[in-house]
């Protein structure tokens, strides 16, 4: 997970001053909280096995959260943080080439899918379970994904080398095959292994733009 929970959204408001130290602690439930999530579902988590799993007494606990739902909207918030940040960090919007870019922008959100398989299926079985405010803060995020990949997918059809009309759907349906293998892997997996779901999927896509 990141080091820290984007500052482009608001976090959750608190009567502790120090905005830094909230930051902190708040990244720290939101881990650990995300581990009990995953294991045993949101509702099936009680405070006081939160309070436990971070280190902090229940009291201590409500000094940087006001209610259980704010700790879901924390750990969506930070999972999310990752997808456009690793984007920017390994330099994918400096590539030229937008099939080259493509590539090793697919490449790297699998490998992040891979890696956080089941905080994908929280996400999908959980997100309900968010307050309408906080939903639309987690899906403003992913709509930030899709514009990244639209980026690309615009940049391309300038230069000739994606043949599509509607790039905005294209990356809407790019966003969704990135969980292809949490969601479908139960069956993928009777004939593919993970990476080579990953590398069909990446020939499959680019197979569909040019």
């Amino acid at each position: 997970m990141p080091e820290k929970i984007s500052k482009s959204y608001p976090i959750i408001q608190t009567q502790i001053k120090n905005n830094d130290l909230v930051q902190k602690k708040q990244l720290k439930i939101a881990m650990g909280a995300s581990k009990l999530f995953i294991k045993k579902g949101y509702q099936q988590t009680s405070i006081r096995e939160i309070s436990k799993a971070v280190g902090l007494s229940i009291g201590n606990l409500y000094d940087y959260i006001r209610k259980k739902e704010d700790i879901l909207y924390l750990v969506f918030n930070v999972f999310h943080s990752m997808w456009v940040n690793c984007l920017k960090e390994e330099g994918i919007f400096e590539i030229e080439d937008p099939l080259d870019q493509l590539e090793a922008a697919l490449r790297k959100m699998f490998d992040l899918v891979n890696r956080h398989r089941d905080m994908i299926l929280l996400m999908y079985t959980e997100s309900k379970l968010l307050p309408k405010n906080f939903l639309k803060i987690i899906l403003e995020k992913e709509s930030g994904l899709v514009s990244c990949f639209e980026e690309i997918l615009n940049k391309g059809i300038k230069k000739g080398i994606f043949k599509i009309e509607d790039p905005f759907l294209t990356a809407n349906i790019i966003v969704y095959l990135l969980s292809i293998e949490p969601l479908r892997g139960w069956n993928l997996k009777r004939r593919y292994n993970i990476e080579k779901i990953n590398e069909k999927m990446i020939d499959f896509i680019k197979h569909c733009l040019i």
